[in-house]
């Protein structure tokens, strides 16, 4: 490496800066975000040792959360609220090191920067700066908010550092994957793939107790590790740094052998002659997302079978505690009875609010990232109109996620049925899991529109929008909003606090006209706009 190499890496990073003046801010306050509504969620009980307890002996939350170490009001913040602040820097610090390398390898604009003078390495390097630069802000927010509701100093910057090592880490991973591979979603799905694999770590690591070997593999139980408020390791964050210095030493590598454009997994190209079977738009675009689709059924499956047969290991005797808490969601458990709340809960955030809400932007966003590509106009010189070509990718959309719906509820279903052995749970499951669809098929028709009219900065505001949606249901779950504030979000139509029997289903039709309508609407625009 020489000095030259990193020319224009400051004049990237304010370019940078500026291009994520929406996106960075969101997933750094996500993460404080979740430790707040954790603190609520703990003070808000009458005696959060027993909840605590009693919650642990589901094997299910058990495997998923681990032990409260240390067994105080810190811990028990620690115990859910760190993991997900950890997830959510993850995810966010990779995805920014791939928005800002692959993705910009992909579109063509990494070619006309470095035709200036810039170095080879100052794409990577002001990448890289940013996402650790992001991971470090939300660790630092994380520790300052500790302190000022008054936990010991030392114990709130460790754990703030450890939240930071663990985007440190993603966003090393993030920048190797994007050396890896030609194809910024490909490169997304393998950030993914790794994450499922320290889910694995962390669950072995639970079941062991909680402070196995397994835990060094999982970023997002570091805190396991360095134990804030307890012992105050701090020695293990080097090991961090180190760890997380690693994939980002091998990305430099790559990234001054390899072709510019190019991943180090050079994608096959197809064969010469089309099948016969894509004749059609339809089913040309049922073949570039049966993949997807049938990803998400599995995972689906897989989730809604583990949390179906876990629900009759979930107590009852915890209702007289959720009666004493003034929230509107303790509440509903109380309404519904803890095992039916628990799978309607978790059927609320898998099928609709952290989970088909995302399949369904990424779906539709899936038409500008072909017309990015100059591949819609391929097509569409051909005899296929934009009607058919964006129909095609749309009935996908809408389709899908009924298969997906469909298959979370008849696993969930079945498997609290077979592990409590009374069926009559089944039909009910099966109708929480397609009540969502209303509400998914409205969120297609959001991300339609902002296609059809706004495609350039559609996909920041459909994130902006879904954020905004669960920003709104977090400020209910703590009071500090009413029902009615939630009924301006589709979530409110099929929630789960709502018993199924009572769910009125002419809210719901009205969705699916205005899904509709939406949807037409995203049609106009497109018709009426150039193509690129």
């Amino acid at each position: 490496m020489k000095q030259s190499d990193f020319i224009g890496t400051a004049k990237l990073l304010r370019l940078y800066l500026r291009r994520d003046r929406i996106i960075l801010p969101i997933w750094i306050s996500l993460a404080l975000m979740v430790i707040v509504g954790q603190v609520s969620f703990v003070k808000g009980m009458a005696d959060w040792k027993i909840f605590i307890t009693e919650l642990s002996e589901s094997p299910l939350t058990s495997a998923l959360l681990g032990p409260v170490v240390p067994l105080s009001i810190e811990g028990a913040i620690l115990w859910r609220g760190l993991l997900q602040a950890s997830i959510t820097v993850m995810i966010g610090a990779a995805f920014t090191m791939i928005r800002h390398t692959r993705t910009e390898e992909t579109s063509g604009r990494n070619e006309l920067i470095l035709g200036r003078p810039v170095g080879r390495y100052a794409n990577l390097s002001a990448a890289l700066i940013l996402s650790y630069g992001g991971s470090f802000l939300a660790g630092l927010l994380t520790a300052v908010y500790f302190m000022g509701i008054g936990f010991a100093g030392s114990g709130s910057l460790l754990a703030g550092l450890t939240l930071a090592a663990s985007g440190f880490m993603f966003a090393g991973i993030g920048g190797l994957c994007a050396q890896i591979f030609s194809h910024s979603g490909s490169a997304r799905g393998a950030v993914f793939g790794i994450y499922g694999l320290t889910m694995v770590a962390m669950v072995t690591n639970n079941m062991g107790g909680g402070s196995t070997g397994w835990a060094w593999l999982a970023p997002e139980s570091w805190f396991r590790i360095t134990l804030p408020f307890e012992g105050n390791l701090a020695w293990p964050l080097l090991i961090f740094i180190v760890l997380s210095a690693l994939p980002m030493m091998i990305s430099y590598m790559l990234l001054g052998r390899r072709d510019m454009g190019v991943g180090l997994i050079i994608q096959k190209g197809g064969p010469a002659n089309a099948s016969p079977h894509l004749i059609s738009p339809m089913a040309f675009a049922w073949r570039q997302h049966k993949g997807s689709i049938l990803g998400w059924a599995i995972g689906m499956a897989y989730l809604g079978g583990i949390m179906g047969v876990g629900t009759p290991n979930i107590s009852e005797t915890m209702s007289s505690m959720f009666a004493q808490m003034n929230t509107s969601w303790a509440a509903a458990i109380v309404n519904l009875g803890n095992q039916e709340g628990f799978i309607a809960i978790l059927i609320y955030i898998l099928g609709l609010m952290a989970g088909l809400s995302v399949f369904a932007i990424t779906t539709v966003q899936n038409l500008w990232q072909e017309e990015k590509e100059h591949y819609a106009d391929m097509l569409l010189s051909r005899p296929v109109s934009r009607f058919k070509w964006m129909g095609s990718y749309l009935t996908v959309a809408f389709v899908g996620s009924v298969l997906i719906l469909l298959t979370l509820g008849l696993a969930s279903g079945l498997g609290w049925s077979i592990a409590s052995g009374e069926f009559n749970h089944f039909p009910r499951v099966l109708v929480m899991s397609l009540s969502k669809i209303p509400s998914v098929w409205t969120i297609i028709g959001i991300a339609t529109l902002l296609y059809g009219w706004l495609p350039r900065i559609g996909s920041v505001l459909n994130w902006l929008i879904l954020g905004t949606f669960i920003f709104i249901e977090m400020l209910w779950e703590v009071g500090i909003v009413g029902w009615s504030a939630l009924q301006w979000t589709p979530f409110a139509y099929a929630h789960y606090s709502i018993p199924i029997h009572e769910l009125s289903i002419v809210p719901l039709i009205v969705l699916v006209i205005i899904a509709m309508g939406l949807t037409w609407l995203g049609f106009v625009g497109f018709r009426r706009r150039s193509i690129g």
